[in-house]
């Protein structure tokens, strides 16, 4: 019953697009493929939304109501991402003594990794398997495995297994891993037209849990608690998140993805200007006979790129892991802005996770507890004003096509990328507290304007059939070359510059004259995490000249669209036995449409 319905489903869907199509087109089409009514509807990109079979008894659980869920759980998983940068100091006591080891900085930097390598790895697997698995039993199930895995990061401080934490991390991110596959395009579909902006409110739970886990650790580390408290604490809250996402009233309906190919400001701007110009005075609509004359050539075009994209949509739904993925990486724009996705996500990360130990180094504070917080507070202001801005910067362009808007969102990223870097780079060499927060915070705002701008790119930048995959697959190129690598590689030039600022910050929290005797060397360290932007400049920078070659080579051909407005008046008048009309003169084509 499952098959023949996903059949009938399919058929009307078919049947629904080819009612749209150009009689013309619609003839030659089905000569071409005969067969094309038997292929099935691709499951990508998810549109989900609330079951219509549901009753008025979960009536109450709104859409502003399931946006608000979804973001609280969201910051409760940044909150919990938090908590080992904000007391940085402690863990690497832990890390000192269940090890034995004189340089921890480079260990507390590997179970940041050991999250990302659990988050990636499992991001890219949920990417695939979304489209054949219930979205939010998904998302129950890995918060479950969040939970247990939160419960064991606080018992490894009681057992002193720095082991055993670092399995406990990399486990949180498998979990994780499912939410952040199923959240973001169900909030695009709850959103509706304001999709873009809800989109951008739910991201600046990153800045802003980040900026709540840093306190969050720092107090927990200092109290009777201990860190671990901190992670029993956010496994306790979880709790109530994990039992409603396996009793909320949703259910997934997957919509039929634009094929790629489809010219949407074609068929929608040209028919419409033909539908206005054809109406009768009676007000008949006779577009519908023949609403818009073309060459032959381009016929020809449109015919095999329906084809061509019908085949391709067949061959996604039947697609292994291995060969979607050869589909999206064969995408330049997509590699270039994965690549400076992950320099950019390496400079924050790697600067984040040493940032109250930093600013300690430098006297800025006397205390961990204070560092954390105003670093927190700082950080979350910068997210919360440069992520939505960055959404309405791109909210406020119209564009006529997704290429162009591809090259605009390429541009976007690029500039503030590099006013970013000048900021922070500017900020490792002020001795004055207030000062170095100011141009620390307006980089970092900066670079949390580039958000919506990579997401978009990320998407736009590969068949829609394939977007959902190219989110994970970012994800881990992201994660690989950026948050894994970059706390290893800043806490090693961080011993390596500055060992005496390892691990001899005193309980009082004041520093030994010997680590400020390396005060500049500290300085050095920030410096050289700054310039891993100078990398997301580049990968920007080449995207944006590709995209932009691209876009006008895929225009060149279509420079010009004509807009027969009387062609409808001749098929009218050949009707009535004028057959003067029947064929228009080219040369006096009323409407000239450039692209």
């Amino acid at each position: 019953m499952g098959l023949l319905g996903a059949l009938a489903a399919a058929q009307a869907v078919l049947k629904i697009s080819f009612s749209h199509l150009p009689h013309a087109l619609r003839r030659r089409f089905n000569r071409t493929c005969p067969l094309i009514e038997q292929l099935p509807r691709v499951k990508s990109p998810l549109r989900m939304s609330r079951d219509p079979r549901l009753g008025s008894t979960q009536a109450w659980w709104t859409n502003e109501l399931a946006f608000t869920f979804l973001f609280f759980l969201n910051l409760l998983n940044y909150i919990d991402r938090g908590i080992i940068p904000g007391a940085a100091e402690e863990f690497s006591d832990f890390v000192a003594h269940s090890l034995g080891t004189s340089s921890p900085d480079l260990f507390v930097g590997l179970l940041q990794s050991a999250f990302i390598v659990g988050f990636s790895l499992a991001a890219i697997v949920f990417g695939h398997v979304i489209h054949y698995v219930a979205p939010f039993k998904m998302v129950g199930v890995g918060l479950v495995i969040w939970i247990i895995a939160t419960a064991l990061s606080g018992l490894a401080h009681h057992v002193a297994s720095y082991y055993l934490l670092c399995i406990a991390r990399m486990l949180s991110g498998v979990g994780e891993a499912g939410f952040q596959c199923v959240a973001p395009p169900f909030i695009l579909d709850l959103g509706g037209d304001s999709g873009g902006r809800w989109v951008a409110v739910f991201y600046t739970a990153i800045p802003l849990g980040t900026a709540i886990g840093y306190p969050w650790g720092a107090l927990f580390a200092g109290s009777p608690w201990t860190w671990a408290g901190g992670f029993w604490v956010a496994s306790f809250l979880m709790l109530p998140f994990a039992v409603t996402c396996f009793l909320l009233p949703f259910t997934w309906r997957p919509e039929r993805a634009p094929i790629e190919g489809d010219d949407v400001r074609t068929d929608g701007d040209l028919k419409i200007a033909a539908k206005k110009a054809s109406r009768d005075k009676n007000g008949t609509d006779s577009a519908e006979l023949h609403s818009v004359t073309r060459h032959d050539a381009l016929l020809r075009h449109e015919q095999e790129v329906s084809v061509a994209d019908a085949e391709a949509q067949f061959e996604a739904r039947h697609m292994s892991l291995l060969r979607e993925a050869c589909v999206v990486l064969r995408r330049p724009v997509f590699l270039l802005n994965a690549f400076g996705y992950a320099a950019n996500t390496g400079m924050m990360i790697g600067a984040s996770t040493f940032s109250s130990k930093i600013m300690l180094d430098f006297g800025f504070f006397s205390s961990e507890s204070s560092a954390s917080s105003v670093f927190g507070i700082a950080l979350s202001l910068a997210g919360l004003l440069g992520t939505p801005l960055g959404g309405v910067l791109v909210d406020r362009r119209h564009f006529h096509s997704e290429e162009a808007k591809l090259v605009f969102l390429l541009r976007q990223s690029t500039i503030f990328a590099t006013l970013g870097c000048i900021c922070s780079s500017l900020s490792c060499w002020i001795y004055q507290r207030e000062v170095f927060l100011v141009f620390f915070v307006a980089g970092a705002l900066l670079l949390f304007v580039c958000t919506a701008s990579i997401n978009m790119v990320t998407m736009l930048s590969v068949p829609p059939a394939n977007r959902s995959f190219a989110i994970g697959l970012c994800t881990l190129i992201m994660h690989a070359l950026g948050d894994v690598p970059s706390p290893i590689v800043v806490g090693a030039i961080l011993d390596t510059l500055a060992p005496d600022c390892a691990a001899d910050m005193k309980k009082d929290g004041k520093v030994s004259p010997e680590c400020t005797a390396q005060v500049s060397q500290v300085r050095l360290t920030l410096f050289i995490t700054c310039m891993w932007l100078l990398v997301a400049i580049l990968c920007w920078g080449v995207g944006y000249v590709v995209a932009r070659r691209e876009y006008h080579r895929h225009h060149a051909a279509h420079r010009y669209l004509y807009l027969d407005c009387g062609s409808v008046e001749g098929e009218k008048m050949s009707r009535s036995g004028d057959r003067s009309s029947e064929v228009p003169d080219e040369r006096n084509q009323p409407l000239l449409r450039k692209i």
